[in-house]
């Protein structure tokens, strides 16, 4: 009990550390990157440790923001970034055996999705709690701090530029919650295939590793994007926004399905490691890449196009006649 005691206690100051070095390092560059992996810690003892190790780690990340920070600090850090990892390790060791068959059956990789776009959807709304759900309370402290900026650095716009300071806020306005929606699924995602894989090296990782080139979603999730797609057209002001961040989780989460077929139909190609760098290069530059894969993920989950593919999966939760489940 005492080592699960102090590994939780090393995980949780280890996630809080990171997150503040982050911060302190400034948002960009490395900032960036320990800011995203800061809930890897967390998840590694979850997932090798239990779920109990998993809430030391939890609780005592908040404790240590709060003696760093304050005590409201470390109870926001430990709601928003802590627990939510937690949460997803602790979904993906659920497991219950069929009484018939003696088979276990593990948490679907599918619902572990769904669970991730639905906390990026939380957490980017509860980005407006602070300012009371006002849209021009919020606009206005943007604002208030892109002056300081300016003005703290001595910046000026380019002479002969269209834009201005309040162009700038109001596209800082509208990115900032689709960023922060991105930002919670990649960071999310990575977490978790990367605490997945330390815990399956060390051994101590008792669920098999799953075949992720299988990944599909049900249809439901296709509709809710669509939903809110359609919305970020018709409504205006905080309304949009909010629609605006259904659609931004729930379409990556569709479009992490179109990645999944990709890395699926191209596995006996010589080719493969072009197409998929290539892939994830222009996603990274060109909007339009990441529609041509929810556009894939839709496919595949209403007509299952991997199953055409010969020698492909069954269906959703067939079995790769080509690859064993351990493959990722």
């Amino acid at each position: 009990m005492t080592n699960y005691l102090i590994i939780g206690i090393i995980a949780g100051l280890c996630t809080a550390l990171l997150n503040l070095s982050g911060y302190v390092g400034g948002m960009f560059g490395l900032g960036i990157f320990l800011i995203i992996l800061s809930p890897l810690p967390l998840m590694i003892a979850s997932l090798g440790w239990g779920s109990f190790t998993g809430l030391i780690a939890v609780l005592s990340s908040g404790v240590a923001l709060s003696l760093l920070i304050s005590p409201l600090a470390g109870l926001i850090f430990m709601v928003v970034n802590s627990i939510p990892p937690w949460w997803l390790a602790r979904l993906t060791t659920l497991n219950q055996t069929n009484s018939e068959t003696g088979e276990v059956i593990w948490y679907p990789i599918d619902r572990l999705l769904i669970w991730i776009a639905s906390i990026a959807c939380v957490t980017s709304v509860a980005m407006f709690i602070p300012f009371g759900f006002s849209l021009d309370q919020y606009r206005d402290t943007i604002s208030a701090m892109m002056n300081e900026v300016y003005k703290a650095q001595q910046l000026s716009l380019p002479q002969g530029t269209a834009l201005t300071i309040d162009d700038i806020v109001s596209m800082i306005t509208w990115m900032a919650p689709m960023a922060s929606v991105l930002m919670v699924i990649f960071s999310s995602v990575v977490n978790l295939y990367l605490a997945g894989k330390v815990v399956q090296k060390s051994g101590r990782l008792q669920r098999p590793w799953p075949n992720l080139h299988q990944l599909t979603l049900p249809p439901v999730v296709v509709f809710i994007f669509l939903v809110g797609f359609a919305l970020m057209f018709t409504l205006s002001g905080l309304p949009q926004i909010l629609a605006q961040i259904v659609a931004a989780a729930f379409g990556t989460a569709v479009l992490l399905v179109g990645l999944s077929v990709l890395h699926y139909m191209t596995r006996q190609s010589p080719a493969r490691l072009v197409i998929l760098w290539t892939t994830y290069f222009l996603l990274a530059i060109f909007q339009w890449i990441g529609v041509v894969l929810i556009l894939l993920g839709s496919a595949e989950i209403f007509f299952n196009i991997r199953s055409r593919k010969p020698g492909g999966p069954l269906g959703p939760k067939g079995q790769d006649n080509n690859e064993g489940s351990g493959q990722s």
